[in-house]
C-alpha cells in the first residue's frame, strides 16, 4: 500500500467528518472529480472504496431517476482504475441545483457550503480523495491537487489560503495544480482532513530525518577536526624529526624537547589531549609546538 493510499483509505473511513459534514465533504469530492457540469458529472480514481463512496453519497442525498455508473478497468502498468460518472442529464442538474449551482454560476463555487471552518475541512477530505496526491514522507515532503476546472481551482485555492496553508499554484501539462512541500502545512492539512494516523507518520519521518541530519553533522563535523589534528600533527612530527636529524633538537629548551617527544609519542592526540598529557593548558601546547615549527623553518632556510 502506498502512503496515499493509506492516506486516502483513513479518510474514507472516517464517519465522523463525514457524517458531521456529509454536504460539504461530497461538495469537495464533485467539484474536483474529473468532471462537474451539465455535460458531465465524473471522477476516477484507483481507490475501489472511494469510487464506491462518491456514488453512495450521491444516493444519500439527491433523489436520482437513474443509476451512477461505475466502471473498471486498467489503466498504466495494469492499475486498475474506477471510473464513475451520473449518465443522465436531469440527474446532473438536479446534483448542480442541490450543490447551489446552476446554468447561470457554473464556473463560481458555492461560498455559502464554505462558511463554517470544519465545513472548509470536511471539503478538504472531499477533495483530497477525488483529486490530490502525496509522496510518501520517507522520500520527500510534496502533496498536490490537480484539478482542470477553475471553479474548482478557486474553490481549492480560497479554501486552502484561508486556512492559512502554504500552497502553490502552477500549470502542469494543460492542468491546474496546487502543490505544497512544506511539512508544517502538509502536517496542518493531514489533521484537518481526518487523517490524525497519517500525519503523525510524517511527524516521526521528520523527527527520524531531523536527527539522522544531526548526527551526520556532528559526524563530518568530528570527521573534519580529526582531519585537521592528523594534518597539523604529521606536520609537527616532521619539522621535529628534521630538528633532530640536523642535532638542533637536543639544544631547544626542556620544555620545548618534552613536548616535541610527546608529540611523537601520540601524533594521534588533539592539543588539548597532549595539553592533558603535559599538564599544559591548549593554548600552552600549542604556543610550544608553533615555536618548534618556526625552528625548523630557520633552520630550513639557513640551509637553502
Amino acid at each position: 500500500m502506498t502512503f496515499a493510499t493509506k492516506v486516502k483509505s483513513e479518510i474514507s473511513h472516517n464517519k465522523g467528518l463525514i457524517g458531521r459534514n456529509k454536504k460539504a465533504f461530497s461538495y469537495g469530492m464533485l467539484l474536483c472529480g474529473k468532471s462537474f457540469s451539465t455535460e458531465s458529472i465524473a471522477m476516477t480514481t484507483e481507490n475501489k472504496y472511494v469510487a464506491k463512496l462518491y456514488a453512495k453519497l450521491i444516493f444519500q442525498q439527491i433523489p436520482m431517476q437513474t443509476s451512477v455508473t461505475t466502471r473498471e478497468y486498467n489503466g498504466n502498468f495494469q492499475q486498475t482504475t474506477y471510473s464513475v460518472s451520473v449518465d443522465d442529464e436531469e440527474d446532473r442538474k438536479t446534483i448542480l441545483r442541490f450543490f447551489g449551482h446552476d446554468e447561470e454560476h457554473l464556473k463560481d463555487y458555492n461560498r455559502d457550503l464554505l462558511e463554517d471552518i470544519e465545513h472548509r475541512h470536511a471539503f478538504l477530505a472531499g477533495a483530497f480523495l477525488s483529486a490530490s496526491n502525496i509522496s510518501d514522507p520517507q522520500k520527500d515532503y510534496h502533496l498536490e491537487f490537480v484539478v482542470s476546472d477553475s471553479c474548482a481551482l478557486q474553490a481549492l485555492m480560497e479554501v486552502l489560503y484561508s486556512l492559512e496553508l502554504n500552497f502553490k499554484h502552477m500549470v502542469r501539462r494543460g492542468q491546474q495544480v496546487l502543490y505544497c512541500k512544506d511539512s508544517k502545512s502538509i502536517e496542518e492539512l493531514l489533521t484537518m482532513v481526518g487523517a490524525t494516523g497519517s500525519m503523525m507518520d510524517v511527524v516521526n519521518v521528520k523527527i527520524y530525518k531531523d536527527m539522522r541530519n544531526k548526527i551526520n553533522r556532528v559526524t563530518n563535523c568530528e570527521t573534519s577536526n580529526i582531519e585537521k589534528t592528523v594534518s597539523a600533527a604529521t606536520t609537527q612530527a616532521a619539522d621535529i624529526r628534521y630538528l633532530k636529524k640536523m642535532g638542533v633538537f637536543q639544544n631547544l629548551e626542556v620544555v620545548l624537547k618534552e613536548t616535541g617527544e610527546a608529540r611523537l609519542r601520540h601524533p594521534e592526540m588533539s592539543l588539548r589531549e597532549l595539553g592533558e598529557l603535559l599538564g599544559v593548558s591548549r593554548s600552552g601546547i600549542n604556543h610550544r609546538l608553533q615555536k618548534i615549527s618556526q625552528i625548523a623553518k630557520q633552520v630550513r632556510e639557513e640551509q637553502e
